[in-house]
C-alpha cells in the first residue's frame, strides 16, 4: 500500500511527487515554435516512488522520471515515464521502499542485500544511438528515444558493470564520450576510479584505473581537447563513519581540494596532482586548453549544504552560495597550485554552454539563477540568464518571486552555424514552475535575448516536479539522427 511521503522541504511544493506517467500528444502552446526549432528535449530527474525507510530522505535518492518533449513542425508532444531499475520494480512489487538512502546497506530491508542500488535520476544523455538515464553510482540505463520504455543496464560488452558518471562528456569534434566510474569497488573498497573513452558508435575503445586520495563524490569531471582532469573534493562517502554514527555522505572539514591532470589517452602513471582550497564544485561550465594552461568555469562555492559535514553540521544556502569561478590549471608553472578566480556572483546553479564547443573555448554562458529565494534549492531559483564570460555583460529574464526554473540549456536551431562563429546560435529552453500555478512550462527563448521572455511557452497541465539535467538534440543532428533510427 503506497504511504504518505513525510514533510520535508524536498518533497513539499515544487518537489512533491506526481506519482505518475502520462502521454500528451499535442501540447497548448503560448506564443509561436520558431519554424527552424525540432528536436527533442529530454529531462531526468527524482520521482520517488515510495517514502524512504525512516531514514531522512536526500533530494538526489528518488527514483529516475525521465520526460521528453518532441517538437516537430511547430507543435509539441510530451511524455514521461519512470526509469524502470531493477530497484524501481523490487520496490513496485513490493508497495514499499526497500533500499536505504543512497543504497545504504545497514538500512536496508534483507530482502535487497546485494541487489543494485541504482535510481538513474540524474541525467538523460543520447550516444552510440541509446537514449541513456545516469546516475554516478550505478551504469547507465538504456531506454527507447521515443516511447521511452526501459530497455535495461548498459554495461558495454560487459567492461562497465559497476558505476558510471552523471555527467560524461561528448566531444563533438570526434563524437567521443569520456566518462568516468567513482567509487568503482564499493564505499569500503580501494579508492580508484575508472577512466573510459567509447566512441561515437558506442564501442568502448580505452579504459584505465586511477588510485584517487579516497572515496570522493565525484560528480563531474573535466575535458579538453587533450587533457582530462578529475576532482577530488572534500565531499566523501564513508560506510565506516556511518557505522560509528556520523553520516555517510559528508563535507570533510580543512580537507583540501586535488584536481589529477591526465592526458586524454594516458593511465595513471601520467597523472599529476594539483591543489587548491577546501571547495564544493558539481557542476563545470566549459573547459579548455590556452596558452599552456587549462581553463574551468565552474559553479563552486567555498562549502557545501547539500551534506552535512563528517561532525553532523549541516552549513546554510545562504553561507555556500556558488558562484561562477574560473579555475586556471597552469601546465608550464612551476607550481602544483591552480588559481581560482570569480567571474560572476551570482547564486547559480548548473552553468551549460553551447555543448556542440564542449571542450573547445567558448563565451557564452546558460544558467538558472536565483534573485529572490533564501534557499534557492528547497525554495526554486526563480530566474535564469545568459552570461558572456568575455565582456561580463548579463542577459536575465525572472520568472517572478516564487518561481522553480531548471537548466537553461541552449537548442541550436535547424542548420545552425558551426565552430566559434556559430556559438549560441539558436534558442535556449527551460522547464519552469511558476508561482502557485497548476501546471509547469517548457519556456523557450531566443538564446541571445533571454532578458526579453519566452517567444513560446509549452503549457504542461500538471506540475512537473523539479529535477535535475536536461538536454536538447535538434533533429539535424548526428545523434538525434542515429537513436532515432533505431
Amino acid at each position: 500500500m503506497a504511504k504518505p511521503f513525510p514533510p520535508h522541504p524536498f518533497l513539499h511544493g515544487h518537489h512533491a511527487p506526481n506519482r505518475f506517467e502520462a502521454d500528451a500528444p499535442d501540447l497548448v502552446i503560448e506564443g509561436e515554435i520558431p519554424d527552424d526549432l525540432a528536436g527533442v528535449f529530454y529531462r531526468n530527474g527524482p520521482e520517488p516512488l515510495h517514502p524512504t525507510r525512516g531514514d531522512e530522505y536526500h533530494w538526489f535518492d528518488g527514483d529516475g522520471m525521465v520526460y521528453g518533449f518532441f517538437i516537430e513542425n511547430g507543435r509539441v508532444a510530451m511524455r514521461n515515464r519512470w526509469v524502470r531499475t531493477e530497484k524501481f520494480e523490487l520496490e513496485r512489487a513490493a508497495g514499499e521502499r526497500l533500499f536505504g538512502v543512497f543504497g545504504n546497506p545497514m538500512t536496508a530491508d534483507p530482502s535487497v542485500q546485494g541487489k543494485r542500488y541504482n535510481t538513474a535520476n540524474t541525467n538523460i544523455i543520447v550516444h552510440g544511438g541509446k537514449l541513456l538515464a545516469l546516475m554516478e553510482g550505478a551504469p547507465p540505463v538504456e531506454m527507447h528515444p521515443r516511447d521511452l520504455t526501459t530497455i535495461g543496464e548498459e554495461h558495454y560488452g560487459g567492461i562497465i558493470s559497476t558505476t558510471f558518471s552523471a555527467h560524461p562528456k561528448i566531444d563533438y569534434a570526434t563524437g567521443e564520450l569520456i566518462n568516468i566510474g567513482a567509487m568503482i569497488n564499493g564505499p569500503m573498497g580501494a579508492a580508484e576510479i575508472r577512466y573510459d573513452i567509447i566512441d561515437r558508435t558506442g564501442t568502448l575503445t580505452h579504459s584505465q584505473i586511477i588510485p584517487v586520495p579516497h572515496m570522493s563524490l565525484m560528480h563531474t569531471f573535466f575535458v579538453t581537447e587533450n587533457w582530462v582532469v578529475f576532482p577530488v573534493l572534500p565531499i566523501d562517502t564513508d560506510l565506516g563513519r556511518f557505522m560509528r554514527g556520523g553520516p555517510m555522505t559528508a563535507w570533510v572539514n580543512d580537507r583540501p581540494s586535488k584536481l589529477a591532470v591526465m592526458p586524454r589517452r594516458g593511465s595513471a602513471s601520467d597523472v599529476r596532482w594539483f591543489e587548491y582550497e577546501p571547495r564544493h564544485m558539481f557542476h563545470e561550465l566549459n573547459v579548455w586548453e590556452e596558452d599552456g594552461r587549462i581553463i574551468a568555469d565552474v559553479a563552486a562555492a567555498n562549502g557545501t549544504a547539500l551534506f552535512p559535514d563528517e561532525t553532523g553540521v549541516r552549513a546554510t544556502h545562504a553561507g555556500t552560495r556558488q558562484s561562477l569561478r574560473r579555475w586556471t590549471i597552469d601546465l608550464q608553472a612551476n607550481t602544483d597550485m591552480l588559481r581560482e578566480e570569480v567571474i560572476n556572483e551570482r547564486d547559480l546553479q548548473f552553468p551549460r554552454p553551447d555543448d556542440r564547443l564542449m571542450t573547445r573555448r567558448t563565451r557564452q554562458a546558460f544558467a538558472n539563477i536565483n534573485l529572490e529565494s533564501r534557499d534557492a534549492r528547497a525554495e526554486g531559483l526563480d530566474a535564469v540568464l545568459r552570461f558572456d564570460t568575455q565582456t561580463g555583460a548579463e542577459d536575465i529574464y525572472h520568472f517572478g518571486k516564487g518561481s522553480a526554473a531548471g537548466e537553461l540549456i541552449f537548442a541550436p536551431r535547424l542548420g545552425a552555424k558551426t565552430g566559434p562563429e556559430g556559438e549560441a546560435d539558436g534558442y535556449a529552453m527551460t522547464l519552469v514552475h511558476r508561482a502557485n500555478a497548476p501546471g509547469s512550462e517548457l519556456a523557450i527563448f531566443h538564446a541571445l535575448d533571454i532578458a526579453s521572455g519566452p517567444i513560446a511557452r509549452v503549457h504542461v497541465p500538471f506540475r512537473v516536479p523539479s529535477g535535475f539535467h536536461c538536454n536538447f538534440y535538434p533533429a539535424d543532428g548526428d545523434l538525434y539522427a542515429q537513436a532515432m533510427a533505431r
